[in-house]
């Protein structure tokens, strides 16, 4: 179940700076691997070395068997 918040914008605090608080807000925006640098999930990634996988396993066409010169 979702639940939704009501956000408000803060007034100015005499406790950050306008720097500071653009700095914040610039960091509440972005993903959290930009911020943090953790990996991230890319199943994309693991369909690519399945597929690479089971390519290099599966059976080769066969060949036409070579015809025997007749004596």
């Amino acid at each position: 179940m979702l639940t939704q918040f009501r956000t408000e914008t803060a007034s100015a605090s005499s406790s950050a700076t306008l720097a500071e608080a653009e700095t914040l807000a610039s960091l509440m925006v972005e993903d959290e691997a930009v911020v943090s640098d953790a990996p991230t999930h890319l199943p994309e990634a693991q369909g690519l070395l399945l597929l690479t996988g089971l390519l290099a396993l599966s059976p080769k066409v066969p060949k036409a068997p070579k015809e025997k010169p007749a004596r």
